[in-house]
């Protein structure tokens, strides 16, 4: 049955391929909304976007922004994980600074410049959102039933750093990637599985010292397959034929997982570094928690700071965000404090003010802390994102990967504008 173009559409498992290629439109520019329903009903899958520029597929998983566009870069182009992303904000920050709009300044526009200096090239943007779309598919599009609604976004354009791809090109590709994905599926049962070396097999077996000395490395990582995927930047697919190569010659075993890692990630349930953020303003504490658990970190937030001893060692954080100014007593005080517990002479402390100034920069740094402003204009907001996200990924990386994937969202609504800090 032929179904008419529409804003929104309910879909049964397998059959949102289908309806998106059936609704799909030249001029359509925004998103389509996905909200998936688990068959059991008793854990919320976030929804899944789709965006559309003049009928091109140009994001997936959520809207696209500074922040999650950095995560695709950061996941399958490796070398912005460490130097060449403090470049990217750097052009970024330049940007902003010099241009005469009150505007922000587009991804376009940024990544243009950073073409310009050989920062990174136009394939490798659009070979990295392009697997990051696939992965996407295989995750999302087929396994769940649920309802969509398209959302018009006439200034994606200005967001979006690539043309975008085919749709049904995309969606056939897909299609051939769930052919494989089943293919695999009796040697691997889930990515996140961890492989195990067959020493035997490889001493008797034809591979060169080198190839052997490399299985050996991969193998004694104790990584699962999504793991070493990520860890090598490369397309989870392209892992999962390799290591059932490698499995049908015997040389590997993998150990059994306690859950697939094909359900979408905010049904998973593991454990994550707790952070403890001390602060009197109530404003700020929520719009924290509110950031950073979205990426995947547990939060837990105190306003009375003669109390923070006894929360960390009920809860024992990994990682601690003080606020210098505080009535009874000063984030420096409270440094002091802390770092007279045995326990707590080595958990990193970061000093979280409004107070921009050189002496609590040195103050932060004599105390051995690291210190971050707080964004005043909804122009900071951004960096100011971007550096507690790197930090943090630096300091107390999640299990996994540290590219847990965040909420379907905008972040900029993280102002920070209470004038008690």
């Amino acid at each position: 049955m032929d179904i008419p173009v529409t804003d929104r559409f309910a879909f049964q498992a397998q059959e949102l391929p289908q309806k998106l290629n059936q609704v799909l439109e030249e001029t359509l520019t925004g998103y389509w909304r996905c909200e998936l329903l688990r068959f059991d009903r008793k854990r919320r899958i976030e929804p899944f976007y789709v965006g559309l520029l003049k009928g091109r597929v140009v994001c997936s998983g959520q809207q696209i922004s500074w922040q999650t566009l950095l995560e695709v870069l950061q996941r399958y182009i490796p070398r912005f994980r460490n130097e060449a992303v403090h470049s990217l904000l750097a052009v970024r920050q330049e940007l902003s600074l010099t241009s005469q709009s009150t505007k922000p300044t587009g991804l376009p526009e940024l990544f243009e410049e950073c073409y310009r200096l050989n920062l990174i090239s136009p394939q490798e943007v659009s070979e990295a959102m392009r697997l990051k779309i696939l992965a996407d598919f295989d995750t999302y599009l087929f396994d769940y039933p649920g309802q969509a609604q398209f959302i018009p976004s006439f200034h994606l354009g200005d967001q979006v750093p690539i043309a975008g791809f085919n749709l049904r090109e995309l969606l056939i590709e897909a299609k051939q990637r769930q052919v494989w994905w089943n293919k695999l599926q009796t040697q691997i049962p889930s990515m996140s599985c961890v492989p195990v070396l067959n020493q035997r097999a490889v001493q008797a077996s034809n591979l060169t010292p080198e190839q052997k000395q490399r299985l050996e490395s991969l193998t004694s990582m104790g990584k699962s397959l999504d793991e070493l995927a990520i860890a090598f930047a490369q397309d989870s697919l392209e892992i999962a034929k390799v290591f059932a190569k490698l499995m049908s010659e015997g040389l590997l075993t993998l150990t059994s997982s306690t859950h697939s890692s094909k359900v979408p990630p905010a049904v998973h349930s593991r454990a994550t570094p707790e952070i403890l953020v001390v602060d009197d303003s109530p404003l700020l504490l929520k719009q924290f928690e509110n950031l950073v658990t979205r990426w995947g970190y547990q939060v837990n937030t105190s306003i009375n700071p003669e109390t923070v001893i006894e929360k960390m060692l009920d809860i024992h954080p990994a990682i601690v965000f003080l606020d210098i100014n505080m009535p009874g007593i000063s984030g420096f005080d409270l440094v002091k404090q802390i770092r007279r517990c045995p326990e707590f002479t080595t958990i990193p402390l970061i000093i979280l003010t409004a107070e921009k100034t050189l002496t609590n920069n040195w103050r932060a740094r004599w105390s051995g802390c690291r210190f971050l402003s707080k964004p005043l204009a909804a122009s900071e907001v951004s960096q100011f994102q971007m550096e507690l996200r790197l930090l943090l990924e630096e300091m107390v990386p999640l299990p996994a990967s540290g590219f847990t994937r965040p909420a379907y969202q905008s972040e900029n609504h993280y102002q920070l504008r209470d004038s008690s800090v």
